[in-house]
């Protein structure tokens, strides 16, 4: 166990989203605040990229939870492999309306008069789609962009959240319908090396280390071998802690770190 000899009180780099490790760069900011007044504002539909492990999920997560509860009604799909109407149902059952029925045209009934009674409260509906890369056909995709005719004159009854990979992009580029309805386009890209830096003494601090434990040519050979990508960053730091343990080290140096990369090659 590495906790002890590192005088750590939590392993620093799991790759969960725990909001006590949320590392906040300049760029991460201007997204949050981007997403967020794009959903208090109604805007529709919104699309987040970025590539595989640079922290999209955990930035969504995060801005969903800051949403005020009273306001905000939300169906967070995490598994979106789904066809249009089993897309229609998951959105039903989180939403907590019926969805048993196979009836799309039932479905749809339901969360109309949902959204209705959501507008008369002024309460908004968000759904959010994770990983949306996968939906595995454009009738899904065509049929959430229909849920956006559920409108009032002067605003939306819902928004639309398409989070994942770049390939999201290309495929809503073969829906011109819904790409003109996308009226926020934000892409998360790696840490800049500076960011790599704050981003490892952040979450060593948040793990209660309250010493210098690493060197700045540690953090340039896991900015190198990582290229700012926070899941990577976090693999390589947890196994040259893990290694540093077993020899004894009393810092996370750039040999540790060569060392560590040699060993467990990713």
């Amino acid at each position: 166990m590495y906790l002890e000899h590192w005088r750590l009180k939590h392993f620093p780099f799991e790759n969960v989203s725990d909001p006590g490790y949320f590392f906040e760069s300049d760029v991460h900011h201007m997204v949050v605040d981007d997403l967020t007044d794009a959903i208090m504002r109604r805007k529709g539909a919104i699309m987040l990229t970025g590539d595989i492990g640079c922290g999209k999920t955990t930035i969504t997560q995060r801005v969903l939870l800051a949403l005020p509860e009273k306001r905000f009604d939300i169906a967070f799909i995490t598994y979106p492999c789904l066809s249009p109407v089993e897309m229609l149902r998951e959105i039903n059952q989180q939403l907590g309306l019926d969805s048993e029925s196979t009836d799309k045209s039932v479905l749809l009934h339901a969360l109309q008069q949902h959204l209705a009674d959501n507008a008369a409260s002024n309460r908004d509906a968000l759904i959010c789609i994770d990983e949306a890369q996968s939906i595995p056909s454009l009738d899904t995709f065509e049929e959430l962009r229909l849920l956006l005719n559920f409108q009032l004159a002067s605003r939306f009854l819902l928004t639309l959240v398409f989070v994942g990979q770049p390939e999201l992009q290309r495929k809503i580029t073969k829906l011109p319908q819904l790409r003109q309805r996308i009226a926020l386009h934000l892409h998360l890209g790696p840490l800049s090396v500076q960011d790599t830096t704050r981003y490892v003494l952040y979450r060593l601090r948040a793990a209660g280390s309250d010493r210098a434990m690493l060197t700045r040519q540690a953090v340039d050979f896991m900015y190198r071998h990582t290229g700012g990508v926070p899941r990577r960053i976090n693999h390589l730091a947890d196994r040259c802690l893990l290694l540093g343990m077993r020899k004894g080290a009393s810092l996370l140096d750039s040999r540790l770190v060569s060392e560590t990369m040699e060993r467990y090659p990713c």
